[in-house]
């Protein structure tokens, strides 16, 4: 007998629609995955980024752990960070995207108005308010002419209790229009329906939002909690424009100190341990974030 034949019912395999996601796969594993394993690799050798590799195992980590305090003050900062930007610019974005969400007239101006810190550069905005920060020309001498004698004297980032919180407000101007856009394209995807049932029912704005509004998105809640956790951990920008991790290591984080040590202390291996400890720290408190939103209901299991 000859070969049987194949069964009419099945069907020839399209590779067509691989094609059009190959492009992007590709750039993704070459500037993503590659340099990321390449990264994991490298932790486990002492290299200066010039000369031959020398392999140590697990010295790098074990220094991390045991014997380099600047981590351990990087790792607060970073969490002091993430404490600030999960609760500001959250809050104030859900806020102001509730009341632009109501506005009939001129809401796509005021939605240009408040995002248009999001796009700027944050190397210019760094230097911008790095100068009203400076005592002899900045905001100081404006509080020192309206009497505000204390405020006039007060080195925003140059003293390390409040250097910190110095460059964060200046992130959290830059990062709160950008939560409010995510909250206010939730809030337009929310059946107007249900507000006009509610008021029939006597409903107040508090009870509509809370009843109403937060269930209605609280997929948008849950990513902007989960990205915020994890870009809190990967900022870098603000802090080394306007401090460079100064004064006295009060604004160091994780990712300044994973730069100097890869292009000022020439330790390339030391650097790609930290990104991987960086990178594991992200991923847990992704889980414990994701887990967190499932239990409170903000995302289903």
């Amino acid at each position: 007998m000859g070969k049987s034949l194949m069964p009419a019912n099945r069907k020839k395999k399209n590779y067509i629609p691989y094609l059009f996601v190959f492009g992007a796969f590709a750039v993704h594993v070459c500037l993503v995955t590659i340099p990321a394993l390449s990264t994991l690799v490298m932790s486990f050798f002492d290299w200066n980024g010039l000369g031959e590799p020398q392999f140590i195992a697990l010295d790098n980590f074990r220094e991390i752990f045991t014997q380099d305090p600047a981590v351990v003050t990087a790792v607060v900062n970073n969490l002091k960070w993430t404490a600030i930007f999960l609760t500001i610019p959250i809050m104030l974005g859900f806020v102001v995207a509730v009341m632009v969400s109501r506005v009939k007239r001129f809401q796509m101006a005021l939605r240009t108005v408040y995002f248009i810190p999001y796009v700027l550069s944050a190397a210019v905005i760094g230097k911008v308010f790095t100068a009203y920060y400076n005592p002899f020309y900045g905001i100081n001498q404006f509080f020192g002419r309206i009497g505000l004698t204390g405020l006039a004297e007060t080195l925003w980032l140059g003293n390390p209790k409040i250097a910190l919180y110095s460059v964060a407000f200046v992130d959290l101007w830059h990062w709160w229009g950008f939560v409010m856009i995510m909250f206010l394209g939730a809030l337009q995807q929310v059946d107007p329906s249900l507000y006009e049932s509610a008021r029939v029912d006597g409903v107040n704005v508090f009870q509509e939002i809370w009843y109403i509004t937060v269930p209605a998105i609280k997929r948008t809640i849950a990513f902007v909690l989960i990205m915020t956790v994890m870009w809190s951990f990967l900022t870098f920008d603000y802090v080394y424009v306007m401090t460079n991790g100064g004064p006295a290591g009060s604004t160091e984080i994780l990712a300044t100190w994973i730069y100097k040590n890869a292009f000022t202390k020439y330790r390339a291996g030391y650097a790609s341990a930290l990104c991987v400890i960086q990178c594991a720290i992200c991923f847990v408190f992704y889980l414990l974030q994701s887990k967190a939103s499932k239990m409170g209901g903000l995302e289903e299991s």
